[in-house]
């Protein structure tokens, strides 16, 4: 994890899709479908592998295409409080 990430996992999400340069900004909320976000296999793939790298999750491709970016989020969300939660 890094110490300067956004205040919310969808901040983040949003965050790696604008760095990617494929989206405008404008279009990159919580609505937004990810499968129209990260048009190609190399997008996310390279999705997974900066949310791996940020908040060590494992990704799917399957998921990452059917939800919106908000439902993407709450998944990621679910993970992070279920790692944390003690065993």
């Amino acid at each position: 994890m890094t110490t300067s990430a956004p205040e919310s996992t969808i901040g983040l999400i949003t965050e790696i899709i604008i760095a990617m340069g494929e989206s405008p900004s404008e279009e990159v909320h919580a609505g937004a479908r990810m499968q129209d976000l990260l048009t190609d296999s190399l997008m996310v793939v390279e999705m997974a592998i900066s949310l791996h790298d940020r908040l060590a999750v494992k990704v799917d491709e399957e998921e990452v295409r059917d939800l919106t970016l908000a439902e993407f989020a709450a998944v990621l969300d679910a993970r992070l409080r279920d790692a944390a939660a003690p065993r």
